[in-house]
């Protein structure tokens, strides 16, 4: 399970490690895929347990089967926060230019360098006197947004929507003055 505070920490240190000696194009395409796993499981921490319903929601070729859509139902759930939106789109716009270029590109080509420079987690957490490169930025924010994720995860598992009871039209009408 991805919400295990020790084992995330490690999945954010296993996921740095895992970088080096990557082509950038891999590790912009290895992060999408980890943030995915992690979005699902929030959205799966909050849902409703009925594992077949959910399965028809999350799905590939399903409402929430996209990264897109699942970002878009976390924030819109009230799931994660406006930075963490943000950031996710702006790793997303830099994952699908990686998939759709057939030439060798890399963080520091135009418009990478300049999608890594407005990450917002890395403005807020890292030291602003230092230089850091677009791959470092990139592969910082996919860390945090890992760690946080996971956090996010224990929290929706507290606040996990149950279905209401049936309504009875009789007895509602029974209980009116």
């Amino acid at each position: 399970m991805l919400n295990n505070a020790p084992e995330d920490k490690l999945q954010s240190r296993f996921f740095v490690d895992q970088t080096r000696g990557k082509s950038d194009r891999a590790v912009a395409i290895e992060a999408i895929v980890l943030l995915d796993m992690h979005l699902i499981q929030l959205l799966l921490a909050f849902m409703v347990r009925d594992p077949a319903e959910v399965s028809d929601l999350l799905g590939e070729d399903h409402p929430l089967g996209s990264f897109s859509a699942r970002i878009r139902a976390a924030y819109c759930l009230g799931l994660i926060s406006v930075d963490e939106r943000d950031d996710l789109w702006t790793l997303k716009n830099v994952w699908e230019f990686f998939i759709h270029q057939m030439e060798d590109i890399s963080f520091a080509n135009e418009p990478l360098r300049a999608w890594c420079q407005m990450l917002k987690l890395p403005i807020r957490l890292m030291y602003t006197n230092e230089r850091h490169t677009e791959r470092r930025l990139f592969v910082f924010t996919t860390a945090m947004l890992v760690h946080l994720l996971s956090m996010r995860i224990q929290q929706a598992e507290q606040k996990r929507r149950t279905v209401p009871p049936e309504f009875s039209l009789i007895e509602h009408l029974e209980n009116e003055p």
